[in-house]
């Protein structure tokens, strides 16, 4: 292969990822705008956000089964083009149905990008560079989450929030023209094969159950815990997923190949993937919350938190990834799953008294943890992989990590809350902005709660890792 290609293929995906990260974090940050201008409740806005998530995460391995089979080329291209149609639909919404009706079509087209982006950096970059690519693609991430806040802030100031949409259409319109005539299926990993014998029952059973699990986590219908649907709403997850199971075993078109999970190796990576994100998840949606209120630092200040994370992770991860092609994965992720619990425990102990540069700096050092931990944990689960079936694993890794971010969110926030009800105080985190000395007190040591949970979270995704480890020695 052209050594040039690589770097041709990669820009194409790259730049596909780049856009998808920064219209997702910039949306977070114009939501207040958006429930203003079209007058709704914060609490109806949100669905901007809920439904662009259920739509990612319930169809992202179906289109990496379907990538795997019908080419990924094809997948990105469509993909792309979607994303660009669903932007402009949002440039143009009077209402917020017309809005999430935009959201939901770019979301298919994220999905399909999410789906080939880690499998098309894989089949293009030789074994011994892997760690470097998916080092970038890592760097394109925070780069993105960098650039959303920063460019959506200025941009919904001075000439309004539906221009975010006009904006991100650009730069995907020419990364649908740059993969169109960019990638080839014969260098990018696709099939050389075009007949197609899809799984329909299994991809519905697998996005009915991310669905229904998604929405038992975060709960947007605020529905009881003791509320008989709620427990339905689980009694039926659980009845998807086994159906899903059985549906896969002894399936010659099964669309996930569960004997995947007999490489212990593989199983544990995954593991390992998933209690890194729980433990990380948190992060970026807690820590605003704890340096406005409890710290009462301005926006401004809270901005420049989250600038250095995004900072962190992107150069770690690029470094952590080519490094780890030269020196091995297992000691980056160990050093990054580490750091990452040491993140929390740093954020313990040294309290609400400590100053601007001492959080500063241990959110820089949060964001270089990830960095070095994410990209040889990609790798470690697509070591043993067959090529038919990284599109399909690429999926699964996204969609791990959505799940995990979610999971972990929810872990902390519900924590949190079970505290302040404990303590007398009934009211949502963002209600305590206002709220007297003893009551941001109660918020602090609550926080420092989820701290904690984050960070014993991150000691089992470690576990995890050494153990996969230690029975793949075994055997």
């Amino acid at each position: 292969m052209n050594i040039s290609y690589k770097w041709k293929a990669f820009s194409a995906v790259a730049l596909s990822l780049f856009v998808m990260v920064m219209d997702a974090s910039a949306i977070n940050v114009i939501l207040p705008e958006i429930a203003e201008d079209f007058s709704v409740s914060l609490v109806a806005v949100s669905w901007v956000t809920i439904t662009a998530g259920l739509v990612v995460s319930s169809t992202l391995l179906p289109f990496g089964k379907l990538a795997d089979l019908a080419g990924r080329r094809k997948m990105q291209i469509i993909g792309m083009g979607l994303f660009a149609i669903g932007t402009l639909v949002c440039f143009f919404s009077t209402n917020i149905s017309i809005l999430i009706s935009g959201r939901v079509i770019s979301s298919f087209g994220a999905s399909m990008l999410q789906a080939v982006t880690m499998a098309i950096v894989l089949a293009v970059f030789p074994k011994e560079e892997r760690g470097k690519g998916l080092g970038l693609i890592t760097f394109a991430v925070g780069i993105g989450g960098l650039a959303g806040p920063i460019i959506g802030s200025q941009i919904s100031e001075f000439i309004g929030w539906k221009y975010i949409f006009l904006i991100m259409f650009f730069p995907t319109f020419f990364g649908l023209l740059l993969s169109y005539y960019v990638l080839k299926d014969n260098l990018i990993g696709s099939p050389e094969s075009i007949k197609i014998e899809y799984d329909k029952r299994g991809a519905l059973y697998s996005a009915l159950f991310i669905i229904t699990l998604i929405i038992n986590i975060v709960n947007p219908f605020y529905i009881s815990y003791s509320s008989p649907i709620y427990w339905i709403l689980w009694a039926l997850c659980i009845s998807l997923i086994v159906l899903f199971i059985k549906s896969q075993v002894n399936n010659p078109l099964a669309m996930f190949n569960l004997k995947l999970f007999s490489d212990w190796r593989f199983s544990f990576a995954v593991g390992s993937r998933l209690m890194g994100f729980i433990s990380n998840g948190p992060f970026w949606f807690i820590i605003p919350f704890y340096a406005t209120i409890v710290l009462k630092y301005s926006i401004s200040l809270t901005g420049i938190l989250i600038f250095l994370n995004a900072i962190g992770m992107s150069f770690a991860g690029s470094i952590g990834g080519r490094l780890s092609d030269k020196f091995g994965v297992l000691k980056f992720i160990i050093i990054g799953q580490l750091s990452l619990s040491l993140t929390w425990v740093l954020l313990i102990i040294v309290g609400s008294e400590a100053s601007f540069a001492t959080i500063a700096t241990v959110s820089l050092f949060q964001g270089v943890s990830n960095g070095l931990w994410m990209a040889p944990n990609t790798v470690e689960t697509l070591e043993n992989i067959e090529t038919k079936y990284q599109g399909l694993i690429s999926a699964f890794n996204a969609l791990v990590r959505n799940v995990g971010s979610v999971i972990g969110i929810s872990i902390s926030t519900t924590l949190i809350t079970f505290i302040l009800i404990k303590n007398g105080l009934n009211v949502q985190i963002g209600d305590l902005k206002t709220g007297t000395q003893s009551e941001i007190l109660i918020l602090s040591d609550a926080m420092r709660y989820s701290f904690l949970c984050s960070a014993i979270f991150g000691i089992i995704a470690l576990i995890f890792t050494l153990t996969g480890r230690i029975k793949v020695s075994k055997h």
